[in-house]
């Protein structure tokens, strides 16, 4: 039986309990393969308190510089 099989055939072995707190640790470990554009698309929109017009003159806003019309 080759190491994998070994792994999967203990997997398996494991109560739905413990198999789900195994795949939590996992996840918890594991670098996140996802593009970058698909990780910013889960915070887009999720800032608050914002003026309306943040977007045109963010430069304003962080910077100072002059506003756009």
């Amino acid at each position: 039986m080759s190491g994998l099989a070994e792994i999967e055939a203990a997997i398996e072995k494991l109560s739905s309990t413990e198999q789900l707190q195994l795949r939590v640790w996992l996840n918890e470990r594991l670098p996140d393969k996802r593009p970058l554009v698909e990780k910013l698309l889960e915070v887009a929109g999720s800032a608050g308190n914002l003026p309306p017009d943040f977007a045109q003159n963010h430069d304003h806003y962080i910077h100072g510089l002059p506003k756009r019309s």
